[in-house]
């Protein structure tokens, strides 16, 4: 059983040059759960997660204390959205991506999710071009149906 088989192949991508606006939206709208940065080529260059946007938009000198003392009002996270308006998806995204093949087994995909403590993998083709995604939801998903359960 593949990597092709379980995937999810609808994805969010964008350019590295695509806006923080953009990035935000890109999330809001997909189920895919990150927003997958790619060259002209569809090439992956990286990828960004609902951390990253959250941990540029929010005051990185925050503590749990800090967190107590701030006050209810959406005007402090406001301003640090605003401040990112000019970041782009080339600016947020984490560029050490861990990927596996459309034509892996299901188990290497367990490996790296466990070794790596990943949710997600971007499965890539054989150039490297980003054409979906590996869950453990959509691996036991399609285990349970292939079991009849």
């Amino acid at each position: 059983m593949r990597v092709r088989e379980m995937m999810r192949d609808t994805l969010a991508t964008v350019g590295p040059d695509a806006s923080f606006a953009t990035l935000t939206a890109a999330h809001r709208r997909r189920d895919s759960r990150l927003v997958y940065v790619v060259d002209a080529a569809g090439k992956l260059l990286g990828v960004v997660s609902c951390y990253d946007l959250l941990r540029a938009a929010l005051p990185f000198f925050v503590d749990s204390n800090l967190a107590r003392a701030l006050p209810e009002d959406a005007a402090v996270v406001c301003e640090g959205f605003a401040a990112c308006r000019n970041k782009t998806a080339a600016d947020v995204m984490n560029r050490q991506v861990v990927s596996v093949g459309q034509d892996d087994s299901f188990f290497a995909a367990e490996v790296l999710f466990t070794e790596g403590k990943f949710n997600v993998l971007p499965v890539v083709d054989a150039e490297g071009r980003v054409v979906g995604e590996i869950t453990r939801r959509r691996i036991l998903d399609f285990l349970a149906r292939r079991c009849g359960l």
